[in-house]
């Protein structure tokens, strides 16, 4: 009778350890798990310059204009004039590329994460394309204007081509 009381106590033993450990490694995986958060979080302008990130698709439409009735019917009985459109005066700054749309991306003095950041980029920043890029290891970087006149490089998968 005595083994059995005592294998009885040693099982409910068994099982209270197994929950406090149990517990114990929840608890352990939650504090790794917020601490790598944080830590990503504080890290993520350094680390932006290391993971590539991919276009995002923007959906188009295309809207076709109707005629009115009205519409054919002035056109049937009077002709109209033709106005030929002035072109109008092109900007002496006109962007070319913008930052893609993810995180903050480091404008560097040079081709290459080894330089000196300049500024720190939006998303949907703006940027002018300078007419010449490098390849540095697995990355082609271009030398880009921002509209204060700065100058600086960006890898190309952290730029979208602006389309005019």
């Amino acid at each position: 009778m005595v083994d059995q009381e005592l294998s009885a106590r040693l099982r409910q033993r068994s099982r209270q350890s197994g929950i406090w450990l149990g517990l114990a490694m929840g608890l352990a995986i939650f504090i790794a798990l917020a601490g790598f958060i944080w830590l990503y979080g504080r890290l993520a302008p350094v680390f932006s310059d290391f993971v590539s990130r991919l276009p995002e698709a923007t959906p188009t439409s295309v809207v076709t204009p109707e005629a009115s009735p009205a519409a054919a019917v002035r056109s049937a009985s009077s002709p109209t004039p033709v106005v030929t459109p002035q072109p109008s005066p092109t900007p002496a700054w006109q962007a070319t590329h913008r930052v893609a749309q993810g995180s903050q991306v480091n404008f560097r003095s040079g081709p290459g994460t080894q330089y000196q950041v300049v500024a720190v980029l939006e998303p949907g920043t703006e940027l002018r394309f300078l007419g010449e890029q490098e390849q540095v290891g697995n990355a082609t970087w271009l030398h880009l204007e921002l509209p204060d006149g700065r100058d600086g490089w960006i890898r190309t998968v952290d730029l979208e081509l602006i389309r005019r």
